[in-house]
Protein backbone atom coordinates (compact mmCIF):
# COMPACT_ATOMS: atom_id res chain seq x y z
CA UNK A 1 0.00 0.00 0.00
CA UNK A 2 1.39 3.64 -0.69
CA UNK A 3 1.23 6.10 2.24
CA UNK A 4 1.66 9.58 1.57
CA UNK A 5 3.72 11.23 4.67
CA UNK A 6 4.72 14.87 4.94
CA UNK A 7 7.34 16.43 2.89
CA UNK A 8 10.27 17.73 5.23
CA UNK A 9 12.20 20.84 4.02
CA UNK A 10 15.59 21.84 5.66
CA UNK A 11 15.88 25.75 5.91
CA UNK A 12 19.64 25.92 7.63
CA UNK A 13 19.30 29.65 8.23
CA UNK A 14 20.74 32.11 10.98
CA UNK A 15 18.86 35.26 10.37
CA UNK A 16 15.24 35.09 12.32
CA UNK A 17 13.77 37.45 10.34
CA UNK A 18 14.85 35.34 6.57
CA UNK A 19 13.41 32.20 8.55
CA UNK A 20 10.10 33.28 9.43
CA UNK A 21 9.54 34.56 6.13
CA UNK A 22 10.32 31.51 4.67
CA UNK A 23 8.43 29.10 6.88
CA UNK A 24 5.32 31.40 6.65
CA UNK A 25 5.43 30.75 2.90
CA UNK A 26 5.96 27.10 2.97
CA UNK A 27 3.29 26.57 5.71
CA UNK A 28 0.44 28.26 3.29
CA UNK A 29 0.10 25.25 1.49
CA UNK A 30 0.19 22.51 5.41
CA UNK A 31 1.87 20.11 3.33
CA UNK A 32 5.23 20.47 4.64
CA UNK A 33 6.66 19.86 7.67
CA UNK A 34 9.96 23.25 7.96
CA UNK A 35 12.83 22.00 9.96
CA UNK A 36 15.52 24.74 10.47
CA UNK A 37 19.32 25.05 11.74
CA UNK A 38 20.79 27.62 12.79
CA UNK A 39 23.90 26.55 11.39
CA UNK A 40 25.77 24.34 9.39
CA UNK A 41 27.14 22.36 12.03
CA UNK A 42 23.48 21.80 13.11
CA UNK A 43 22.26 21.37 9.26
CA UNK A 44 24.64 17.93 8.66
CA UNK A 45 23.47 17.06 12.12
CA UNK A 46 20.00 17.23 11.65
CA UNK A 47 20.61 15.50 7.83
CA UNK A 48 22.30 12.71 9.45
CA UNK A 49 19.87 12.35 12.22
CA UNK A 50 16.62 9.90 12.84
CA UNK A 51 14.45 12.48 12.77
CA UNK A 52 15.42 13.03 8.43
CA UNK A 53 16.15 9.39 7.98
CA UNK A 54 14.19 9.41 4.77
CA UNK A 55 16.22 12.55 3.51
CA UNK A 56 14.89 16.19 3.19
CA UNK A 57 12.59 16.38 0.40
CA UNK A 58 14.72 19.73 0.12
CA UNK A 59 17.14 21.77 1.72
CA UNK A 60 17.31 25.04 1.50
CA UNK A 61 20.66 26.56 2.26
CA UNK A 62 22.35 29.86 3.38
CA UNK A 63 25.95 30.71 2.51
CA UNK A 64 26.86 33.34 4.74
CA UNK A 65 26.24 31.65 8.24
CA UNK A 66 29.51 31.83 11.53
CA UNK A 67 30.76 28.58 11.64
CA UNK A 68 30.65 25.99 8.93
CA UNK A 69 29.29 28.18 6.21
CA UNK A 70 27.21 26.78 3.14
CA UNK A 71 29.54 26.10 0.95
CA UNK A 72 31.32 23.92 3.38
CA UNK A 73 27.76 22.02 4.05
CA UNK A 74 27.04 21.92 0.84
CA UNK A 75 30.82 20.08 -0.32
CA UNK A 76 29.66 17.90 2.49
CA UNK A 77 26.35 17.20 1.77
CA UNK A 78 27.09 16.57 -1.88
CA UNK A 79 30.12 14.48 -1.01
CA UNK A 80 28.47 12.69 1.46
CA UNK A 81 27.21 9.39 0.22
CA UNK A 82 24.10 9.18 2.31
CA UNK A 83 22.87 12.33 1.91
CA UNK A 84 24.07 13.06 -1.38
CA UNK A 85 20.40 12.91 -3.12
CA UNK A 86 19.43 15.28 -0.78
CA UNK A 87 18.13 18.54 -3.25
CA UNK A 88 20.54 21.34 -2.02
CA UNK A 89 18.73 24.99 -2.94
CA UNK A 90 21.39 27.96 -2.24
CA UNK A 91 19.22 30.94 -0.98
CA UNK A 92 21.70 33.65 0.01
CA UNK A 93 22.05 37.81 -0.48
CA UNK A 94 25.71 36.62 -2.54
CA UNK A 95 25.43 37.72 -5.90
CA UNK A 96 29.00 36.99 -6.38
CA UNK A 97 29.61 35.24 -9.19
CA UNK A 98 32.41 32.86 -7.39
CA UNK A 99 29.96 31.88 -5.36
CA UNK A 100 27.57 30.88 -7.79
CA UNK A 101 30.10 29.18 -9.82
CA UNK A 102 31.55 27.70 -6.45
CA UNK A 103 28.17 26.57 -5.34
CA UNK A 104 26.71 24.90 -8.75
CA UNK A 105 30.63 23.14 -9.44
CA UNK A 106 30.11 21.42 -5.75
CA UNK A 107 26.82 20.07 -6.66
CA UNK A 108 24.29 22.73 -5.91
CA UNK A 109 20.62 21.99 -7.51
CA UNK A 110 19.39 25.68 -7.90
CA UNK A 111 20.96 29.37 -6.75
CA UNK A 112 18.32 32.08 -5.75
CA UNK A 113 18.74 35.76 -4.58
CA UNK A 114 17.15 36.85 -1.68
CA UNK A 115 15.09 39.84 -2.58
CA UNK A 116 15.28 42.69 -0.14
CA UNK A 117 11.86 43.75 -0.98
CA UNK A 118 9.09 41.25 1.50
CA UNK A 119 6.58 40.45 -1.50
CA UNK A 120 9.45 39.94 -3.86
CA UNK A 121 11.17 37.91 -1.11
CA UNK A 122 7.99 35.99 -0.42
CA UNK A 123 7.63 35.15 -4.25
CA UNK A 124 11.47 33.82 -4.80
CA UNK A 125 10.41 31.20 -1.51
CA UNK A 126 6.97 30.70 -3.47
CA UNK A 127 8.60 29.80 -6.60
CA UNK A 128 10.78 27.43 -5.41
CA UNK A 129 8.50 25.46 -3.33
CA UNK A 130 6.31 25.38 -6.66
CA UNK A 131 9.19 23.83 -8.38
CA UNK A 132 11.08 21.79 -5.94
CA UNK A 133 8.22 19.93 -4.10
CA UNK A 134 5.01 20.76 -6.61
CA UNK A 135 6.58 20.29 -10.13
CA UNK A 136 9.98 18.05 -9.73
CA UNK A 137 9.68 14.61 -8.81
CA UNK A 138 12.86 13.53 -6.51
CA UNK A 139 13.56 10.64 -4.73
CA UNK A 140 12.22 12.23 -1.90
CA UNK A 141 9.14 12.80 -3.44
CA UNK A 142 7.31 11.77 -0.16
CA UNK A 143 5.41 8.53 -1.19
CA UNK A 144 6.46 5.57 0.68
CA UNK A 145 5.76 1.88 -0.29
Amino acid sequence: MITQRKQSILVIEDSDEDFETIERVILRAGRYRVIRALNGEHGLCLLRSEELSQGASLVLLDLNMPGLDGRDVLREIKTDENLRLNPVVVFTTSPNPRDIQCCYRNGANSYHLKPIDLPEFEAVVQTIVDYWLEKNVSSHSGVDE
